[in-house]
């Protein structure tokens, strides 16, 4: 029996907070694009998984500048995107 031989990789998506990321962004569209775009290499979505946010000196960093940009931006959690395809298909 042959075992099929697989490769993976993680994508980081991040996300833009803030009034900015409120009335701008879309994280679906963000993801489906990253998503569509691995897709057209050959590569399969097998899992998302939410960046963890518990560092409290980047909240507090995130904090800062939501302040000084008097609410218009700051930097968001983001996700990660696990992909995989066959390693047979690179040859």
């Amino acid at each position: 029996m042959a075992t099929v031989r697989r490769r993976n990789k993680v994508d980081e998506v991040s996300f833009i907070g803030g009034l900015i990321g409120l009335l701008f962004v879309s994280p679906r569209r963000i993801i489906d694009n990253r998503v569509k775009e691995a897709n057209e290499h050959g590569w399969n979505l097998i899992a998302i998984e939410k960046t963890s946010g518990n560092n409290l000196l980047i909240n507090i960093l995130r904090f800062v500048l939501l302040v000084v940009t008097l609410g218009l931006f700051t930097f968001g959690d983001g996700m990660y995107l696990v992909f995989e395809k066959d390693a047979s298909e690179e040859a």
